[in-house]
């Protein structure tokens, strides 16, 4: 068993928002890969089928192969008062300009369709707002959607949407940027709406990974089986990548690789038929002055299409703070053997 990595490191994703905001340094939300029993090669992966993986030019042959590249980040358009942010890096290159703004428009800008960690920018505006409470700064979040995660519905739309006014967001909903506006040094809708702004955090559009270039599937996504398999024999596809309709997000990718990890062992004649694993992904989101809600999601009756998600709304509260961290220390266990 071989996992191939960019680097020994890998990031908590959600330690972005703490990073951008000074609370905490990139550090913080960092661990080194140590799997018992697992072999981890780290390099550049620059070619992956069903039956090899070519790393840094090297290549190692497989029986099977399960690939979780995520999604590519474009390009941000250069331009003064612009930052892509949608990691700790980005985090942690804005947070001297976020930190510094005194007074004018603060716009988190979501590029495209579809992105991970979907609520994640509606926690960003909403600590934002909090931070510049006591400044002249109107934060200002726009998304394409015109119903905000109406894909999640169980009431995550309404409450999302009712956070933001409470927390003093501008939400503006169904808002394509013109993809030449932020060069132009304004943001403007393809509609005719325009922001004028003193800094953009951008969610970089999301694209396919290089990798699954050949794979079937529709923009960014990548068709697959129930059981996770692509449209090439032995490859399997997880995570941000996979055409499904659940969250992008950490715990339905542990769902994901669950169940096609079932299939190879099945091919392999390792053990039976099993069926698809049920994720059970939470979100933490921000509000500001250390209070979090909490999003949680089960399938109590199968996955989509079949089944349909359950959907529970807690807080905002401070006690949920504690909650947030327990994810991190989680993930961390899982990553650090």
């Amino acid at each position: 068993m071989t996992l191939f990595e960019r680097a020994r490191a890998v990031e908590y994703l959600p330690g972005t928002i703490p990073v951008s905001l000074g609370k905490t340094a990139r550090e913080r939300w960092r661990v080194r890969l140590s799997l018992p029993g697992v072999s981890v090669e780290t390099g550049e992966v620059e070619v992956i089928t069903g039956a090899r993986v070519q790393l840094d030019g090297r290549i190692h042959e497989a029986d099977a192969v399960v690939a979780a590249p995520g999604l590519d980040l474009a390009r941000v358009p250069e331009a003064a008062g612009v930052h892509a942010f949608w990691d700790p890096a980005g985090a942690e290159a804005a947070s001297s300009v976020v930190r510094a703004v005194e007074g004018g428009t603060v716009a988190v800008v979501v590029s495209s369709l579809p992105y991970r960690c979907p609520p994640a920018p509606f926690g960003l505006a909403m600590e934002l707002a909090s931070y510049y409470r006591e400044r002249e700064v109107r934060v200002v979040l726009t998304t394409p959607e015109p119903i905000p995660l109406a894909a999640v519905g169980g009431g995550v739309p309404e409450f999302l949407t009712r956070s933001c006014v409470e927390a003093g967001v501008e939400l503006l909903a169904g808002f394509q940027p013109h993809p030449d506006s932020l060069e132009e040094g304004y943001l403007r809708s393809t509609g005719g709406a325009e922001v004028e702004y003193q800094l953009a955090l951008v969610v970089p559009p999301h694209t396919r990974s290089p990798l699954l270039a050949g794979l079937a599937g529709e923009g960014p996504l990548v068709s697959v089986s129930p059981r996770f398999e692509s449209s090439e024999e032995g490859l399997f596809v997880v995570g941000d990548a996979a055409m499904v309709p659940l969250p992008r997000a950490a715990d339905a990718a542990v769902a994901e690789g669950r169940t096609a990890a079932d299939a190879v062992l099945e091919r392999f004649g390792l053990s039976g038929e099993q069926e698809p694993h049920l994720p059970e992904p939470e979100c933490y989101v921000g509000h500001g002055g250390g209070r979090y809600s909490r999003i949680s999601l089960r399938y109590p009756d199968g996955l989509p299409p079949a089944g349909s998600a359950a959907v529970r709304i807690e807080g905002p509260s401070e006690r949920f703070a504690a909650g947030f961290e327990a994810s991190f220390d989680r993930w961390r266990a899982l990553r650090s053997g």
